[in-house]
């Protein structure tokens, strides 16, 4: 089989082969050749020495020293080049060169290689695979791979989702039989791998996998009571575990979203409740959630802004139910802030998507609507917005300290609620009343 490769991939390959080293393409970017999908980067193995890549090539970067590792740049490209030197003279036996470095990666669908021609190499059956849609490993070595490196666990599973293939039998014990193993990853490894899970097109399909493995109780062991949890209420025809996979089904793929997807609901087992007829009750849930949201997402090392855009989305995902006054919506739109409220409906439509039907958007529109109007009116919401500022109090006779702040806050509360009282004269006023009767904002 003959497949054209890029121009500046096959020169690399060419040039490596002119100095007298072996050259292919490896790994998934000849998985994606072969399905033919464009790859999102090349990698290519060598029997040269990084020394020797960097003689060879005049531009390089050394970024993965303990790989073997060279990023060459060509043009506006850049392939990673990796030295086989030690594997392609393996003593394993009838396996040498490229054939020797291929049995050592983890799925039979990444162990193919391509020479500069673009003919494929394929010694443990990974065009096979592909089109039986199997996740295997090469020699039927899952177990070792899996101890090399258990990272390929929780790869082998975003595998499946983002292609929707199945996992070999052996693949799957193995990886049941390594979830121990899991808590040696480093948190940002994990969270990679699991971002891919979520983005994909079968996010549920990951998780499932991830529940049914065992995995999940090392990722995110919050979601494990959650599994065949009975809500015990008319508004849910599935379990907990089930529904929150539906909600994450029914998100757009959006990483935020499906974050909040995910733990919109992890706050439930924890505020579980019965009344005397027996349906069930998750008081506060959604405070709880966004709480232990926060905390889950901080230990796989997700960058602030993420941690608290889902926090507190999670907090908020109950706010469709509320009856929303003009303040109120306000103060949502404060809260949740203008940039995220696209992915709070679009959270809260999924939720409804993954309830018991009928699927009753009306609540949700009726606040939309609410929300767009004040957005498009542009009422005052913030204290940048109050018609007087810090100086203005201070030239007052107000002290500068905390009071002021205090103040602006007391004066925004009154023009939440009526937002023709933003003059200067009125908010001084109301500052004046507040200095007379020394008072801070919120005493009685």
């Amino acid at each position: 089989m003959l497949m054209q490769l890029p121009g500046y991939v096959a020169g690399i390959l060419t040039t490596l082969e002119s100095h007298g080293h072996a050259a292919f393409l490896v790994g998934g970017c000849v998985r994606d050749l072969l399905l033919g999908r464009p790859p999102s980067d090349y990698d290519v193995v060598t029997s040269a020495s990084t020394d020797a890549i960097r003689a060879i090539f005049p531009h390089t970067v050394p970024i993965g020293a303990r790989y073997g590792t060279v990023a060459v740049i060509t043009g506006h490209q850049t392939v990673e080049v990796t030295t086989g030197k030690d594997r392609f003279h393996s003593s394993l036996p009838g396996l040498t060169g490229i054939e020797a470095d291929l049995f050592w990666r983890d799925f039979t669908i990444n162990a193919m290689a391509m020479d500069a021609a673009g003919r494929l190499i394929d010694p443990f059956g990974g065009r096979r695979d592909l089109e039986g849609r199997v996740i295997a490993s090469p020699g039927n070595q899952a177990a070792q791979r899996m101890r090399d490196d258990p990272l390929r666990m929780v790869r082998a599973i975003r595998l499946s989702c983002s292609l929707h293939f199945t996992l070999h039998p052996a693949v799957f014990d193995a990886i049941i039989a390594g979830a121990p193993l899991l808590p040696r990853v480093a948190a940002e490894r994990l969270r990679g791998e699991l971002d891919q899970i979520l983005l994909s097109a079968h996010p549920a399909r990951g998780m499932r996998l991830l529940a049914d493995t065992g995995l999940l109780a090392y990722i995110i062991p919050e979601l494990v009571p959650m599994i065949d949890f009975d809500q015990k209420s008319p508004h849910h025809d599935k379990d907990l575990f089930e529904h929150t996979l539906a909600v994450l089904e029914a998100s757009p793929p959006r990483l935020t979203v499906r974050l909040a997807a995910l733990l919109h609901d992890v706050g439930k087992p924890a505020c579980f409740t019965q009344d005397q007829e027996g349906r069930g009750h998750f008081y506060e849930h959604h405070s709880e959630g966004s709480r232990m949201a926060a905390a889950i997402l901080q230990r796989l090392k997700y960058d602030l802004p993420t941690v608290e855009t889902v926090a507190r989305l999670v907090a908020e995902h109950m706010s469709r139910f509320a009856q929303m006054h003009q303040e109120s919506l306000k103060r949502l739109i404060k809260r949740v802030g203008e940039d995220n409220l696209e992915d709070l409906f679009d959270l809260q439509q999924a939720d409804i998507r993954g309830s018991a039907p009928p699927f009753d958007g009306s609540a949700l529109a009726a606040m939309k609507d609410g929300i767009s109007q004040i957005i498009a009116t542009r009422p005052p919401m913030y204290i940048k917005d109050l018609a007087i500022d810090g100086d203005d109090l201070i030239a007052l006779g107000i002290q500068q300290g905390p009071g002021i702040g205090q103040i602006l806050h007391q004066l925004l509360e009154l023009v939440l609620q009526e937002p023709d009282m933003n003059q200067a004269e009125i908010l001084l006023a109301k500052a004046a009343e507040f200095l007379s009767a020394g008072a801070q904002p919120g005493q009685e």
